[in-house]
């Protein structure tokens, strides 16, 4: 799914389709901030979609910026933004699976999840962000948020994610 197409879906759902409420980039700013929500709970549910690699064959290496943490036990120590590898023998390589965020999105790129409903559900955390810009009754949005909890979970198949 295209973000612009995204940013549609989320006008529409706040009722600004004549875009007088909000710009494109602050529902770029919103988006990329559900994005970031979704992320953190894939995350915390330590779901298998948001795991990366990558290969160490050094004694020390420097972690990518979109690292939190380790995916299983690792014979590791991340101190910042440093990795030690603990029993390192040179010659020898280690695949580190890590938990990762994603980037943000820009106007022209592509949303970021693979499955639909992940993008679907970033796109009504959008909007939620998006009507609270705007003043707009957010009384029911405690309860929103729980129901999207709810379907990330069954998207992912995880427990539920406590606020």
């Amino acid at each position: 799914m295209e973000v612009r197409e995204a940013l549609i879906q989320i006008r529409h759902i706040i009722n600004d389709k004549d875009e007088l409420e909000l710009e494109d980039e602050e529902l770029l700013m919103y988006l990329n901030k559900a994005i970031q929500y979704v992320s953190s709970y894939l995350i915390q549910a330590n779901s298998p979609l948001i795991v990366q690699d990558m290969t160490v064959s050094t004694e020390t290496a420097d972690l990518p910026k979109n690292y939190v943490k380790t995916a299983g036990g690792f014979p590791v120590k991340v101190t910042g933004n440093t990795l030690k590898w603990l029993d390192y023998e040179a010659g020898k390589t280690l695949k580190l699976r890590y938990f990762a965020t994603y980037e943000l999105v820009e106007m022209d790129g592509e949303m970021p999840f693979h499955h639909d409903a992940l993008n679907q559900q970033t796109i009504q955390a959008a909007a939620i962000f998006a009507l609270n810009q705007v003043e707009a009754d957010i009384s029911q949005d405690k309860a929103i948020l729980d129901e999207i909890n709810a379907a990330l979970a069954n998207v992912i198949g995880g427990a539920v994610m406590e606020q």
